[in-house]
């Protein structure tokens, strides 16, 4: 009996032994996403541990250097009319990347007509939020919003885009 007892643990130790664990299927590689590609920039979704971006890919020779244009907090964005072109000012060539996104909302109010409130009708807006880019076509352009309006230019010694017609920081005031 107690060689069938030994003989019985033995066995099913062994087959426990010899059973594999199951594998874990592994999760299908994420692509990235190519949205548009001119000259030796490639603009892609891509995805990673941090999550998703949207960068460009430049091509220098040997080299390719990444900027990052928007880190994604929707995990299903999908930019519509995604566009980069080139442009040149000032003798410096630049790139305008452009897609339509943006949020809006569409506002249902009521209004009343007079002040004891007997009579009213609904209105109907819309509101769009942050700046609506113009890119003009000697390469300055106008961010504008409902109240607000600028211009920026491309200025040649500090190699940046400053706003049109902004004065310089002096140390006088000028009195009243």
């Amino acid at each position: 009996m107690k060689k069938l007892f030994l003989l019985l643990i033995l066995s099913i130790s062994t087959i426990g032994i010899a059973q594999k664990g199951k594998t874990k299927a592994k999760p299908p590689a994420t692509k990235n996403v190519v949205l548009t590609k001119v000259d030796n920039i490639s603009a892609e979704v891509i995805s990673d541990k941090s999550g998703k971006r949207v960068v460009l890919f430049v091509k220098n020779e040997d080299k390719v250097d990444t900027l990052e244009v928007k880190k994604l907090e929707k995990t299903d964005f999908k930019p519509t009319g995604f566009v980069v072109k080139s442009f040149s000012t000032q003798g410096k060539k630049f790139y305008h990347v452009n897609w339509k996104t943006q949020k809006s909302s569409h506002i249902k109010e009521t209004v009343f007509l007079d002040a004891n409130k007997t009579a009213s009708h609904d209105v109907e807006k819309n509101r769009n939020e942050g700046f609506e880019f113009m890119l003009n076509a000697d390469g300055s352009f106008v961010l504008k919003t409902k109240t607000q309006n600028s211009t920026y230019v491309y200025n040649v010694a500090t190699s940046k885009y400053e706003i049109k017609g902004a004065s310089k920081a002096s140390g006088t005031k000028k009195k009243k």
